[in-house]
């Protein structure tokens, strides 16, 4: 059967669809970028809990370092003096000869061969090989002391030491400009807050280990050789974090993979100046600021657009979306074409009723000719055989009209008790009659019985194009139609009157059946 609304019917199906397709899409990338806010806070916890512990393991070497220097110094065990090495530059050192650096020994490069340069080489070295003995594997790198007056400076990893000089060195030169004022020794030690501890970094400078920003975090090495223990300090602990350093926790702290679109940069909260971690920082609304320290921060974001274009779960989504665009729209439209269909037709016949007519008015020019047809004695065969057998002769004469007209582009129409309305699309009048004749046989030719009799069927039908108005036409049909049985009965009568003059006068056979 037509679908006789199937445009309107489209055109919903596809606004639906679009509606659809737009909020599922919409709440898929929100969700999946709510999910990954919550993945992001908790790598960036990670992140911030792996230089909490890179500081306090920090301050527990420094502190170690500071004991042990003390130790040495006291007992007058530092070592040979002869161990100094007189450089090219003016400058002395520890294993710092360039070309026979031993990697198993840090480097102490000094101004001048000094005792207390000699007795923190010691005390470093026995904590350096303490530490890989108790952590094997965990030795971090870029990790140096420099003295309280950058007289001597000593490498945990002597190959970080073949690029210093004396000569070029901004914090060997002014040390005060690189560090703040160390508090006492016990404010330090039970200090528990560690952004207040942390404080003591330096900003960022230029590393030229590797070419790129970093700062350092700060610990100091106390002397704790006097009866009051004060502020006063040996020298300085220092761990570099530098930008590609940075970069490698950062990917560490999320498990080996950063989430797609997300961007960090740590931030000094006083300079203001910040180094980026992630491929991007272009910085967009809304951000979340984690501090680390009174002095640091991290600043990260994962803008949305980023995410629905970089994430692959948000990409397939988009990518696939169309697909459920044009499936919602398919499932939609035929959805609503079978509400129309049980809407529209008759549970009986399978024809349209006539509510069908309202929805046709609005799009008469569509066809071309109307075919009114009625069946001819209904009323008798009801009346005869009853309404069971008169709604089988309605049947009949419906599947007739159904199978000799377009299903596509032509209507069939019960517009009550016999009566059926045939709108055919952009059909002659010529083959309109056409039809209507052989629809009109092939009910004639149609095996009807009932108990066992066979009853007759027949239709009467009338035909009119178009109008310009559809009552007005079918009226003309009607008057077409009426025009067939009013010349059917009339060959009735004279077929019953040939039958009489044949029959005696008065006998039975002038009865008409």
């Amino acid at each position: 059967m037509k679908n006789v609304q199937d445009g309107v019917r489209k055109r919903q199906a596809l606004l639906f669809s679009a509606a659809i397709t737009l909020i599922c899409l919409t709440l898929w990338v929100f969700f999946l970028h709510q999910n990954r806010l919550s993945q992001v806070s908790n790598g960036m916890s990670e992140m911030i809990t792996r230089m909490i512990i890179v500081f306090n393991d920090n301050e527990l070497i420094a502190d170690a370092t500071g004991v042990r220097f003390q130790q040495l110094r006291n007992a007058n065990r530092c070592g040979e003096m002869s161990d100094f090495r007189r450089l090219d530059n003016g400058s002395w050192a520890i294993n710092g000869d360039k070309t026979t650096l031993n990697p198993a020994l840090g480097t102490l490069i000094s101004r001048a061969a000094s005792q207390d340069g000699r007795c923190m080489y010691a005390a470093a070295e026995f904590i350096r090989h303490k530490i890989n003995e108790l952590n094997p594997g965990e030795f971090n790198v870029h990790r140096y002391i420099i003295a309280r007056d950058a007289e001597w400076l000593y490498w945990f990893a002597p190959e970080d030491s073949t690029l210093f000089s004396f000569i070029d060195s901004s914090m060997a030169k002014d040390p005060a400009a690189f560090f703040t004022p160390p508090v006492s020794f016990y404010d330090r030690v039970l200090q528990k807050n560690v952004r207040i501890k942390a404080s003591s970094a330096t900003d960022f400078y230029s590393d030229k280990i590797t070419g790129g920003r970093a700062y350092s975090i700060v610990s100091y090495i106390y002397d704790l050789s006097g009866e009051d223990v004060s502020s006063h300090i040996v020298g300085y602990l220092l761990y570099d974090h530098s930008q590609k350093e940075l970069r490698r926790e950062l990917t560490n702290a999320f498990a080996g993979a950063l989430p797609p679109g997300l961007m960090v940069s740590l931030y000094n909260l006083s300079t203001r100046e910040s180094v980026c971690l992630t491929e991007s920082c272009s910085w967009l609304r809304p951000q979340v600021t984690r501090q680390i320290s009174s002095r640091y921060a991290f600043r990260y974001a994962l803008p949305l657009y980023l995410l629905a274009i970089r994430d692959p779960a948000a990409s397939v989504a988009i990518v696939l979306s169309p697909l459920l665009f044009l499936l919602i729209a398919f499932f939609l439209r035929k959805r609503l074409n079978l509400h129309d269909i049980k809407t529209y037709t008759d549970p009986l016949t399978g024809c349209f009723t006539r509510k069908i007519m309202e929805f046709i008015r609005n799009r008469q020019d569509e066809y071309s000719v109307v075919i009114l047809m009625d069946c001819n004695k209904f009323k008798a065969i009801n009346d005869t055989w009853g309404h069971g057998v008169g709604d089988r002769a309605l049947q009949i004469i419906a599947r007739q009209m159904m199978l000799n007209v377009r299903s596509e582009k032509d209507l069939v129409i019960r517009t009550g008790g016999d009566e059926f309305v045939i709108l055919l699309n952009q059909t002659p009048l010529a083959e309109a009659k056409s039809i209507a004749g052989r629809v009109a046989e092939r009910i004639v030719d149609s095996d009807f019985t009932a108990g066992g009799a066979k009853i007759p069927l027949s239709v009467s039908w009338g035909v009119s194009l178009f109008q310009g108005d559809l009552d007005e036409t079918i009226q003309l049909a009607d008057a077409d139609m009426y025009r067939m049985k009013h010349e059917l009965h009339e060959g009735d009568e004279a077929r019953r009157a040939a039958s009489a003059k044949k029959s005696p006068a008065g006998g039975d056979g002038a009865k008409t059946h």
